[in-house]
């Protein structure tokens, strides 16, 4: 009785800390992920078959996305021989994960356009 009163108050405190977060949103926390990370190949022109480069283009692979880096199959691995093509170290971190998920969890929101910032990685 004690280990399921304990887990209802875990979940219960889980639950509270979800609702007093703000909604991740594609512009503001998404979409400079997708700069520093994925538009290398996900832009018009380069190898990935779908660019991720606005919203519009994006929102409709969200479920997808959210897959493949939870299961880490994207980014995908490289030879050292093309440092920096994937960003850093051609892997997301834990928090850049955390937040692609999120904003699946949370229905991958827009949010307000002026939090879009540098719309396509810099050649």
């Amino acid at each position: 009785m004690r280990f399921l009163i304990a887990g209802l108050a875990v979940a219960g405190m889980t639950w509270a800390a979800s609702l007093s977060r703000s909604p991740v949103t594609f512009n503001r926390d998404v979409l400079p992920i997708l700069v520093k990370n994925c538009q290398g190949c996900h832009s018009l022109g380069h190898l990935a078959p779908m660019p991720f480069t606005t919203y519009e283009e994006t929102r409709p692979w969200a479920a997808a996305i959210r897959a493949v880096v939870v299961n880490k199959k994207m980014p995908p691995w490289i030879d050292e021989a093309h440092p920096g093509l994937f960003g850093d170290q051609g892997r997301l971190s834990q928090a850049e994960v955390d937040t692609l998920a999120r904003w699946v969890e949370d229905g991958a929101p827009e949010g307000n356009a002026p939090d879009a910032k540098n719309r396509r990685r810099e050649k």
